[in-house]
């Protein structure tokens, strides 16, 4: 038991250590090419910080542990949601760009009910078991395909108006614009987007594309030890995967995501914080779950997990109904977050 214990936080450590290491060494090679930070963040940060939902799942479901699998991303999600934006609403009043309130806040919930559809074959359907198939993974693969080509398209089409927009200004502050002085600025705005590698740099790529590799390894064999030991610890407790899965993993996976959001909250940048969080839960429940299940089919005997998603859904709503017309969360709904994750984690450890 103490063995199996010792695995399951060296496996989360592992998981938590190894996607720094890969975020950190991506991060590095992407600037080097120039890459935008914004889609740098969106893309890059973002699956750096739900590698170890993604492997989990993937190997949860492949070994027949559809409880940690289903139960670490709800579980995630909701901490994410109602714990970490919660505590920072508390401390701060977090305001939201309008984007994201009409665009990922309400792709968040209805994220939240696509699960909730998906866990009910039993009660829709005359099927015996609930189950997650290979074609709901693969329309759950097509949906993020569609989130993810709607956001970057926004994003590269702000970049572009940004750009034309300085470009702009800088023509407008020339006194005599001559077709000489035109030139400069274009030749100004082409020498800031020109691409040089030098020999330091290649050094420094494949340096980190080593430590990306040493990454990947280390969340892979986490995972490994984090999915066997919970199930061991399960067993020997005669507690439910899904309850080790929603109160011990969830935490645990989701300390990238706190990390992230404390970091950039400390500069300024609050958006991008509240962006990886909620755009977090959409990759957990689309793509990671999405993937888990075009893999190999997720079957689920179990009903409680369908309470579950129902919180998810009504956290979701918390914030979207608070958010909705004044674009910010307060400290009473901060606290309403939490008080509703309080009352979640009594309901799963008094189901045991």
């Amino acid at each position: 038991m103490l063995l199996n214990v010792f695995f399951l936080i060296a496996g989360i450590f592992l998981l938590i250590k190894g996607s720094d290491i890969f975020i950190d060494a991506g991060s590095v090679i992407a600037k080097i090419f120039k890459i935008n930070e914004i889609l740098l963040g969106l893309t890059f940060v973002s699956f750096g910080t739900s590698l170890p939902e993604l492997l989990i799942g993937i190997n949860s479901a492949t070994s027949g542990s559809a409880g940690i699998a289903i139960g670490n991303i709800i579980g995630t999600n909701i901490f994410n949601m109602a714990v970490i934006l919660g505590a920072i609403a508390i401390i701060k009043p977090v305001k939201f760009l309008r984007g994201t309130v009409k665009k990922d806040i309400y792709m968040s919930i209805l994220t939240a009910i696509i699960l909730f559809v998906l866990l009910i074959d039993t009660y829709a359907t005359d099927a015996t078991v609930n189950m997650i198939s290979r074609t709901d993974g693969i329309i759950m693969l097509l949906l993020f395909g569609v989130f993810m080509y709607y956001t970057l398209y926004t994003v590269i089409e702000e970049i572009n108006q940004k750009k034309e927009k300085r470009k702009n200004n800088k023509l407008n502050n020339i006194d005599n614009t001559s077709k000489e002085n035109i030139e400069k600025v274009v030749k100004e705005e082409e020498k800031e987007e020109e691409f040089k590698i030098t020999l330091k740099d290649i050094d420094r790529i494949t340096k980190n594309f080593f430590l990306m590799i040493l990454g990947l390894a280390m969340i892979f064999f986490g995972s490994e030890f984090v999915v066997d030991s919970a199930k061991d610890i399960a067993l020997a407790l005669n507690f439910s995967e899904a309850f080790i899965a929603i109160v011990v993993i969830a935490v645990g996976t989701s300390l990238p995501e706190i990390s992230t959001s404390i970091v950039a909250f400390k500069k300024g940048k609050g958006n991008i914080a509240i962006g990886n969080l909620i755009g977090s839960n959409m990759f957990n429940t689309l793509f990671v779950l999405g993937a888990a299940a075009t893999i190999s089919p997720i079957v689920l005997p179990m009903d409680d997990l369908l309470i579950d998603s129902i919180v998810f859904i009504l956290v979701a709503l918390v914030i979207g109904i608070s958010t909705r017309s004044k674009f910010e969360l307060s400290r009473k709904e901060g606290i309403l977050l939490l008080a509703i994750y309080l009352g979640y984690l009594i309901y799963v450890i008094n189901r045991l």
